[in-house]
C-alpha cells in the first residue's frame, strides 16, 4: 500500500493560534520591556475619551437648555451625519492601511511564499488593519453616547448595547474598503494617474452639487422662520434612507433609547449580519484576486519610477529659502520621501476633511438656529485634534529620520555638509510642514465658527509655538535617542526613544495649550460670549513663548551635539 497522504491542515486554527500567540508575546513584551509606553498610550486614550466626553456632555445640554428634544429628527439627522462621515472615513484609512499590509510588508511575501491561503492571509491582516483604524472610532465615539444617554435618561440596556453597534459598524466600512482595495489593485488600468484624477473628478462634482443644495436649503430655512426645516433634512436623505448602515446604526440607538428593545435588536442584527456578509464577500475576493493582484503590482504595477522634480519640491525649496544651498537640497530631499508616501500624508487629509466638515456643518446649524452650540468649544477641540495629530505625525515621520539614515549616514559624510546642517534641514522640513498644515486648518475652521479676531490671533500664536517646539523635540530627541539597528519606522517610533519623544510632546502641547489658550477659552464660556474680553486671559502668552523657545533650542542643542560626537 502506498503512503497515506496527510490531512489538509486547518488553517483557520493555525492562524488564531498564531494571532493568540502574538497577542500574548506583544502583550509580555509591553509589560516587560514596554510599561511606560503601554500605560502612556492607555492614559493618552483616557485623556482623550475623558475629553470628548466632557465636551460632547456640554454640546448635549446646550440642547437642553434650548429646548431641542433628544430624541426628535433633529439629533437623528445629526447621528447619521455623525456615522455616515465616520464610515466614509474609516473605509479610506482601512484602505490604505491594508494595502501596505498585504502588498508592502515583508511578512505578506513571507506568507505567501508558503501553503497559507490567501484568504486566510487576508484575514489575518484585515483583522490587524480594522483594529488599528478604528480603535480612535470606538474611544471617540463611546464618550459621545455615554454623554447622550446620560443628558437624555436613556434606559440601563442602551449602555450594553452601545459597543455592540459601534464594534458590529466597522466591519462595514472595512470589508467595503478590503474589496475595494483588492480589486483596484488586480484590474486598476495601467494610467493610474488619469483614472484616479477622474475618479476624483466625479467624487468632487457630487459633492458640490449635495452641498449646493444643503446651502439653498438652508437659506431657505432661515428666511421662512424654520417653516423649510423638513427641506433642510430632506438633503440627508441619502444617509436615512433604510438601506444605509449609517440609518441602522441611528434607528437602533434611538429606539433603545426610547426604550423600544425589539426596535433596537433588529438594526443591531442588521450591522452584525451585513458586516459579516460584507467580509465573507472581501474574503472571497481575497481568495480569488489576491495572489494575482500581488503578482501583477510585483512585476509592473508601481511604474517606472521617475527621479525627476517636481512643482511641489520647487514650493518647498522656496519655504526655507533662508537656508544656504546645500541645507535646501536636504530639505528637499526629506520632503520627496514624505509626499512618495501615501501612508504619512492620507491620514492627515483624513483628519482635515474631518474637521473642516465638523466645523462648516457646526456654522450651518448655529446659523439656522437648529442647536446653539457654543462655538469656543468646538474651536478648543479643533485646536487640541490639531496639536495631537502634529505630535502624533511628527513623532511618527520625524522623530525617526535620523536613525534610519544611521547605516547610509557614510555616504552624507561624503557631501559638503556638516552634521549641523543635516540637524537644522530635517527641524526647517518639520516646522514649515508642520506650521502650514497647522496653521490653515486652524484658521479655516475658525473662520467657519465666526470667531473673533482675538481668539483668531490667539490660536495662530499658539499653533505656531506648538509647531516649532514638537519639531525641535522630535528632531532633538531623534538624534540624541538614535536607534540605528532598526530599519523599521514604526519599530523605531514604539522604542524607548519614541515613546519618550511620545510622552515629552504630549506634555509640552498640554502645557502649551493649558497656559495660552484655554484662559481665554473658559472666560468665554463662563460669560456666554458676550462680554468684554478681560485682558488677564493673556497673560500665560509670555510664559508659553517662553516654553516653546526652552522646547525649541535645548533639545536641538543637545541633539546636535549628540550628533557630532557620534561614530559611523
Amino acid at each position: 500500500m502506498g503512503a497515506e497522504i496527510p490531512a489538509v491542515a486547518d488553517q483557520g486554527a493555525l492562524f488564531r493560534r498564531l494571532r493568540a500567540q502574538l497577542f500574548r508575546n506583544g502583550l509580555r513584551v509591553a509589560l516587560e520591556n514596554g510599561r511606560v509606553r503601554l500605560f502612556t498610550m492607555i492614559a493618552t486614550s483616557g485623556v482623550v475619551a475623558a475629553f470628548t466626553f466632557a465636551v460632547s456632555l456640554y454640546l448635549f445640554n446646550q440642547l437642553a437648555v434650548n429646548n431641542i428634544p433628544f430624541k426628535g429628527a433633529i439629533v437623528e439627522a445629526l447621528f447619521d451625519l455623525l456615522f455616515f462621515t465616520l464610515g466614509t472615513m474609516l473605509i479610506f484609512s482601512t484602505g490604505i492601511i491594508l494595502y501596505a499590509s498585504l502588498f508592502t510588508s515583508p511578512e505578506a511575501r513571507f506568507l505567501l511564499c508558503s501553503p497559507a491561503r490567501a484568504d486566510q492571509i487576508f484575514a489575518t491582516k484585515f483583522q490587524a488593519a480594522v483594529t488599528f483604524s478604528s480603535w480612535g472610532f470606538v474611544v471617540l465615539g463611546l464618550p459621545v453616547f455615554v454623554a447622550y444617554g446620560i443628558m437624555s435618561s436613556v434606559p440601563w440596556y442602551f449602555y450594553p448595547l452601545l459597543p455592540a453597534y459601534l464594534f458590529g459598524y466597522v466591519l462595514l466600512p472595512g470589508s467595503i474598503s478590503a474589496a475595494v482595495c483588492l480589486l483596484l489593485v488586480r484590474y486598476m488600468p495601467r494610467n493610474r494617474k488619469q483614472f484616479f484624477a477622474l475618479v476624483a473628478l466625479v467624487f468632487v462634482l457630487a459633492l458640490v452639487v449635495w452641498g449646493y443644495r444643503v446651502v439653498l436649503s438652508l437659506r431657505k430655512s432661515l428666511v421662512t422662520s424654520g417653516r423649510e426645516l423638513d427641506d433642510l433634512i430632506g438633503q440627508f436623505s441619502l444617509l436615512r434612507s433604510s438601506f444605509s448602515p449609517s440609518h441602522w446604526m441611528t434607528s437602533g440607538l434611538m429606539a433603545a433609547a426610547r426604550g423600544n428593545v425589539s426596535g433596537a435588536l433588529v438594526p443591531l442584527a442588521q450591522v452584525w449580519s451585513n458586516g459579516l456578509l460584507l467580509f465573507v464577500f472581501a474574503a472571497w475576493v481575497a481568495r480569488r484576486v489576491y495572489r494575482t493582484g500581488y503578482d501583477r503590482i510585483s512585476a509592473f504595477g508601481r511604474g517606472k519610477k521617475i527621479y525627476g522634480t517636481s512643482p511641489l519640491d520647487r514650493v518647498m525649496e522656496l519655504l526655507v529659502w533662508y537656508f544656504d544651498k546645500r541645507t535646501r537640497v536636504l530639505v528637499v530631499k526629506d520632503f520627496r520621501t514624505f509626499r512618495r508616501d501615501p501612508t504619512q500624508w492620507a491620514v492627515l487629509a483624513i483628519f482635515a476633511v474631518l474637521m473642516l466638515i465638523g466645523a462648516s456643518n457646526f456654522r450651518q446649524y448655529y446659523s439656522a438656529d437648529i442647536g446653539i452650540m457654543d462655538k469656543y468649544a468646538i474651536s478648543l477641540m479643533n485646536l487640541c485634534g490639531t496639536a495631537i495629530l502634529m505630535c502624533a505625525g511628527l513623532s511618527r515621520f520625524i522623530f525617526p529620520l535620523i536613525s534610519l539614515e544611521g547605516r547610509k549616514f557614510w555616504i552624507l559624510g561624503l557631501t559638503p555638509v556638516s552634521r549641523d546642517q543635516i540637524l537644522w534641514g530635517k527641524f526647517a522640513f518639520a516646522a514649515t510642514g508642520a506650521l502650514i498644515v497647522a496653521e490653515t486648518l486652524i484658521l479655516v475652521s475658525d473662520l467657519l465658527l465666526t470667531l473673533p479676531a482675538e481668539a483668531l490671533l490667539l490660536h495662530a500664536v499658539a499653533v505656531a509655538v506648538v509647531a516649532i517646539g514638537l519639531s525641535a523635540l522630535n528632531v532633538g530627541l531623534g538624534a540624541y535617542l538614535p536607534t540605528f539597528r532598526e530599519t523599521d519606522p514604526s519599530k523605531i517610533v514604539v522604542g524607548f526613544g519614541g515613546t519618550v519623544n511620545m510622552v515629552m510632546g504630549l506634555a509640552f502641547l498640554v502645557t502649551v495649550i493649558g497656559v495660552m489658550v484655554v484662559p481665554f477659552h473658559v472666560t468665554q464660556l463662563a460669560k456666554g460670549g458676550a462680554a468684554k474680553i478681560n485682558p488677564w486671559v493673556f497673560v500665560g502668552i509670555p510664559i508659553g513663548l517662553i516654553i516653546g523657545m526652552l522646547a525649541t533650542v535645548l533639545p536641538l542643542r543637545y541633539g546636535a551635539r549628540s550628533l557630532r560626537e557620534m561614530e559611523f
